[in-house]
């Protein structure tokens, strides 16, 4: 992450909200090295307009003194001799698995995502309740042949309710956690990531299904978030801290 031009930059850090540095090239690889500074710390240095992670910073271009560089996935500094360089990304050899399994699936390096925006999640979300529907028809055609009793038939709208949003979760856990896209937007080629481009969990994929209820609870207003985010993120999202992305081609 830091540059490659002969003088030295001075580098400002966030640490417990507070501004710390500046800080040289060396110094700022050493924080890195010894865990103050992780991926995810962000970092500012004259001539940026905001802040980035740590990470994200670490550009091809940005290549570390002394013959280290940082590592595109963890964001830490390793020599170049200890790591490999892929179109001119460094990756140290712990992440090599990942990083190479990313780029087998279509997922940008991380840094260099393209945030899925409003609509094309739109599209996505109506895709999938198109298929949840189709899903749901032989329960429904079940209870409408089940019983004439209008009291019995009362039962049976809440059971059948009961099961469609069982039916709901299960759906947009499994995919989720499993592929990482429910098949809405595994069609347009979307794929719900953590920050750093990993896969999400099946623990957070449960999260995140239940936290688009408090999305739908605030009138809907944490969906619109999404369009206005800088890195599109709707109210769930920042609760469980993904990103929607767009696949290469």
């Amino acid at each position: 992450m830091l540059n490659s031009a002969p003088e030295s930059m001075d580098w400002y850090y966030s640490q417990n909200n507070e501004r710390r540095g500046p800080v040289s090239d060396a110094e700022l690889a050493a924080l890195n090295q010894s865990g103050a500074i992780a991926a995810e710390t962000l970092v500012w240095r004259e001539g940026w307009s905001d802040w980035r992670r740590f990470a994200d910073a670490n550009r091809p271009t940005d290549v570390a003194v002394d013959g280290n560089a940082a590592c595109v996935e963890c964001g830490k500094t390793f020599p170049m001799s200890e790591m490999l360089q892929y179109e001119g990304s460094w990756v140290c050899a712990n992440c090599k698995p990942v990083f190479f399994q990313k780029i087998k699936e279509g997922v940008p390096v991380a840094g260099e995502f393209r945030y899925a925006g409003f609509w094309i999640r739109f599209v996505a979300v109506f895709i999938d309740v198109i298929v949840l529907n189709i899903l749901n028809i032989p329960v429904r055609l079940s209870i409408g042949f089940a019983s004439t009793d209008p009291n019995v038939q009362f039962r049976l709208i809440l059971l059948s309710a009961g099961i469609s949003m069982a039916v709901g979760a299960a759906y947009d856990i499994f995919f989720v956690g499993k592929f990482g896209a429910t098949p809405g937007k595994m069609a347009l080629r979307l794929r719900i990531v953590r920050p750093n481009g990993a896969k999400i969990t099946y623990g957070r994929a449960c999260g995140r299904y239940f936290g688009k209820m408090l999305s739908s609870f605030t009138l809907l207003i944490g969906y619109i978030m999404a369009a206005f985010d800088e890195e599109k993120r709707s109210l769930h999202d920042r609760v469980c801290d993904t990103r929607v992305i767009r696949l290469n081609a």
